[in-house]
């Protein structure tokens, strides 16, 4: 059967990598944007937000699949972060529970869910879960919580490899701390098996590279350096001195208008000590295993910008 797809964040990072898969699968998408696209084969853009009921209504109609991937990662105020990570999912169930035949709601979450007090944003992401969770009319949902996601037209990962490129490697409060990582190309794969996946129903699952425990933060710039041919100076930045430029930052934007990146509550979460993922769910995903461990994904990965022009 063809499934009918509906897709949130399609002009994102992680969204725009699964709107691709989508289509090269024949699938026929139903994709929000706030802004003008170009047409394409396969895909019919709505034009609206995750606050727009009219558009809500013609992005899921006679749909198979709900996946959404919108959200935001920084915002000025909690008040953004539920708007778009909390509520806008309260948003989408409201309209599934007007469907003769509801969907499967696949909500791509973060693993930062796991410790919603670290931050606003982890807070709005498990907020936005336990409304899945808890309603009772919508029984087809699977909750993906990935972890560090990398890959082509990732700007983060960019950032760390210009870094790098300055000879320098800096370990956010201990070099020591662990980190799950995923490659973007096998976390579209995995959603993708997912979608005709019953046995997930109902389920919240982290999803990784498979590899035990993960990588410590030293592990990631080594393997960067490594692959880059460079030999950079490593130095762990204590959590205090993170916190009073986060702190800064959060002055500035105020000042300015805009939303940091890096605030003081995001630096609770660079310097939380675990972020290894729980993912033994992970090996009943039928035919589905990652391809890319973090030295075969960031070899990728850096060809890709150097390729593109970006280093």
């Amino acid at each position: 059967m063809n499934k009918k797809i509906a897709l949130t964040g399609a002009t994102g990072f992680v969204g725009g990598h699964l709107l691709n898969a989508l289509k090269a699968h024949g699938y026929t998408i139903n994709a929000l944007t706030r802004r003008p696209q170009t047409q394409c084969d396969n895909v019919n853009w709505i034009s609206g937000d995750l606050k727009d009921k009219t558009a809500l209504k013609a992005l899921i109609k006679d749909t198979d699949v709900i996946i959404n991937v919108a959200g935001l990662v920084k915002a000025k105020s909690i008040d953004d972060f539920k708007e778009a990570n909390t509520h806008a999912i309260s948003s989408l169930l409201s309209e599934i529970h007007n469907q003769e035949n509801p969907p499967h709601f696949i909500q791509i979450s973060s693993i930062t869910a796991r410790e919603p007090h670290l931050s606003d944003y982890a807070a709005s992401k498990h907020q936005g879960e336990k409304f899945i969770m808890d309603d009772e009319n919508v029984s087809k949902w699977t909750i993906i919580r990935p972890p560090g996601i990398y890959g082509p037209n990732d700007d983060e990962t960019l950032k760390i490899f210009r870094m790098l490129k300055l000879r320098l490697a800096l370990y956010p409060g201990n070099r020591h701390n662990r980190v799950s990582w995923i490659y973007v190309h096998d976390l579209v794969s995995a959603i993708l098996k997912l979608m005709e996946n019953e046995h997930f129903y109902g389920k919240t699952i982290e999803i990784d590279d498979g590899s035990d425990n993960g990588y410590s933060h030293q592990d990631f710039f080594d393997i960067s350096s490594k692959i880059m041919n460079i030999k950079p100076i490593g130095i762990s930045v204590p959590k205090f001195i993170l916190k009073t430029a986060g702190h800064t930052n959060d002055i500035f934007g105020r000042i300015l208008g805009y939303a940091p990146m890096v605030s003081a509550k995001k630096i609770n979460e660079l310097c939380h000590a675990d972020w290894v993922c729980h993912n033994e769910d992970t090996n009943n995903i039928k035919g589905w295993q990652a391809e890319h461990d973090l030295n075969h994904g960031l070899l990728a990965t850096l060809d890709w910008y150097k390729n593109n022009g970006y280093l």
